[in-house]
Parts: structure tokens; sequence; C-alpha cells
């Protein structure tokens, strides 16, 4: 294997490193505070102090335990996570146990219930709990037992981590809305772009539709002067019938592509001349006109083409001209090449404007008229190529053969 071959295959391989869940992340979080709660009950040590009446027991460890182990479940039941921890550290405190690390669990679960619970629920079970919380340390403050700043601790202390959890809920709905709006925007694409290509093959196959309704009426009308002819003049009823051969010829070809469109039943509109090359020299003039200066070259003999070649190519051709016309800016030059081949018809539309910068495939009437293109391309079993050129402007290539497929 080659360096680059290597380089490419390490490049192309994704290592997916395992998003730890919320639960789990939660759990340790729960372990570490049930740890330091502990430790900083072992740190006040036996006995009553100055700081507490009562000294540590087996039910102050179960406090502690209490106050912090539901951490682990705060975001499933943020409510009743932030009601147990709540009631537990008030009853340590009533009880005038050791104040331990344990208290952090308050703002965690207040933290979830912002950031979980839905707006007029959150505001109301935070609300009553943030009070409870305040008012329980202000009747110590009365009493004397805290210090008045301890009041303002508290308050700080839970109405922060609630109003940040807020924010997180707030900016996950605007996320989930924004998700929700570009995949709206992406089926509505999705959807014209269907729109656009069931329109331009219906198109298509009307126009494939009175190719071979001409040629089907050249062939009834030849065969029935070929039967009136046949015994007074057996040699133009010999030409006739070789008209009907032709014609037939060059239906059966025109109908095994019209069997590659899905064409709905439409009701009758009103139809002009199909166009073809002979015409080209027309849209070259129109275009001039309108201000887009246009080269033609043919390179190659010349030669009769199918009729829904000859018809394709040249709204292939329109549709260049007309996009180089549309985005391709001022002074705008564009050069049409007809390659004529034994096998295949070959046609190139170049051109030096700015379309390619401006985002010509783009959503769009031109990338409509891109779609068609591609689509009349496939229906003749070509190809077709449209891009921007390497050194500036646009170009479409399409290649399309002319034997039977």
């Amino acid at each position: 294997m080659s360096v680059d071959a290597a380089r490419n295959t390490m490049t192309s391989m994704s290592i997916r490193v395992p998003r730890a869940s919320p639960l789990f992340f939660d759990g340790i979080l729960a372990v570490a505070l049930i740890a330091v709660g502990l430790i900083s009950l072992a740190e006040a040590g036996p006995g009553p102090t100055a700081e507490f009446s009562r000294s540590p027991d087996v039910w102050n460890v179960l406090l502690v335990v209490l106050m912090t182990a539901p951490v682990v479940m705060r975001r499933r039941y943020p409510v009743a996570v932030l009601t147990l921890v709540s009631l537990a550290w008030v009853v340590e405190r009533l009880a005038e146990y050791p104040a331990t690390l344990g208290i952090w669990s308050i703002p965690l679960a207040l933290h979830a219930v912002g950031s979980e619970v839905e707006a007029k629920r959150s505001g109301r079970v935070a609300g009553a709990a943030i009070a409870g919380l305040v008012a329980f340390t202000a009747l110590g403050a009365v009493t004397e037992s805290v210090p008045w700043s301890t009041v303002i601790l508290m308050a700080a202390f839970t109405i922060i981590p609630y109003i940040l959890g807020r924010e997180i809920h707030e900016r996950r709905r605007r996320t989930a809305e924004l998700e929700q709006r570009a995949n709206e925007a992406e089926h509505r694409r999705e959807q014209e772009a269907r729109r656009a290509v069931r329109a331009e093959r219906q198109r298509i196959a009307r126009e494939l539709h009175d190719i071979v309704a001409h040629d089907m009426t050249v062939m009834t009308v030849q065969a029935s002067a070929a039967r009136r002819l046949l015994r007074q003049d057996p040699e133009r009823a010999t030409t006739a019938l070789e008209a009907v051969e032709a014609a037939g010829h060059e239906a059966l070809q025109e109908m095994r592509r019209l069997l590659d469109v899905l064409r709905p039943q439409a009701a009758d509109t009103a139809r002009t001349p199909q166009p073809g090359l002979t015409r080209l020299d027309d849209l070259v003039r129109q275009m001039q006109d309108a201000g887009l200066e246009v080269e033609v070259a043919v390179e190659g003999e010349p030669a009769p083409l199918p009729a829904g070649v000859d018809l394709n190519v040249y709204r292939i051709i329109q549709e260049s001209l007309t996009n180089a016309l549309k985005h391709g800016g001022p002074r705008t030059k564009a050069r049409v090449v007809l390659r004529y081949h034994a096998s295949a018809m070959e046609v190139e539309v170049t051109d030096d404007g700015r379309g390619a910068a401006v985002g010509l495939a783009g959503n769009g009437s031109s990338g409509r008229g891109i779609l068609g293109m591609r689509e009349r391309a496939a229906l003749l079993h070509g190809d077709i190529a449209v891009g921007p050129r390497p050194g500036g402007g646009y170009r479409v290539k399409t290649s399309i053969p002319l034997a039977a497929t």
C-alpha cells in the first residue's frame, strides 16, 4: 500500500469515543458528594463544640447519605430529589449536627429543576424551595445562630444555579426549534426538487410524444399512399414504403427513450413546433440582443440528428446560455461547441461569468434548470457535467449517444 493510500485509509477511519450518559456522570457526582460529606463529617470530630451541639453519629451519617445520594437521579426525578435533599439538610440543621459539604447537593438539584422541568412548574417548585431555604436560614439569623451574611449567601447559593439551569433549558429549546426548522426546510427543498423533476419529466415526455406522434402520422399517410399506388405505380409505392420504414425506425427509437419517463396523464395544452439545432442561430441572436456575447464552433462533419436528440440538445444549450445571461454578470462571453462524432453528439457550453461564484447550482430557478438538463441527458442515455471552470466561469458539457440503446 502506498503512503498516500495509507494516509487516506487512516483519515477515513473514525474512532468513536462513547459519550458518558448523564446518569453515569451524576452517579460519579453523587459518590464524590457522599465522600466529601463523610470526610467533612469525620473532620468535625467527636463531641459538641461551639459550632454544633450534637456529636456525629450513625444518624448524622444517614442524613449525609440522604442529602447526597439522590443526586444520581436529579435529571430523571428533579423535583423529588430537590425535596429530599432539602429536607435532609433542614433536619441536619434542626438536629444541630455538624455542617457538611453535602449541602452542595442543593444547588445541583435546583440546577436540575431549572434545566429539566418545563417553565411554569419549574418556577413554582424552585420558587417554593428557594423561599423555604432562605426563610429557614433567616430564622437562624433571627435567633442569632447564624450571621445575616449567611442568608445572603444562601440566596445566591440557590438562585444562581436555578438561573443557570433555566438558561440551559432555553438553549436546548432554541436548538430544538432550529433543528426542527432546518428539517422542515430540508423537507420542503426535497419536495420542491421532486416536483421539479416530475414537472421536467412530464415536459420532456410531452415533447417526445409530439415527435413520436408526428412519425406515426407520417407512417399512416405514407402507408395509405402506398396502398393506393401499389398497383398503379409500384415505384412510388416502394418510395412510400421506404418512408414508412424510416419513420417507424425513428419512432421506435424515440419510444424506447420515452419508456424511461413516467408520463402522467395531463390535459392537452397548446403546443408550438419543437425547436432543434436549425434554430440555434435564432437563439444566439436572441442572447446577443439581450447582452450575452455568444460564439458558436462546430467540430466534425454535421449530420442530421434524431429528433429527440436534436430537441434536447437545443434545450440544454438554451438553458446553459440562459444561466450565463442571468448569472454571469455584465460583459459575459459564452462559447458553444458542437462536436459531431460517428456514435455520439457532444455539446460544450462555457462562459467567463461569475455564475459559479454566486452559487449557480443552488436552490432556485437555475437549480431547477440544471435538474432539467440532467434529466434530459439521462433520458437520452447520455452523461452531463455541470460546474465551475478551473480558470473561472461555468461549463456545461454533455455527450449523447446516437446509436440505439
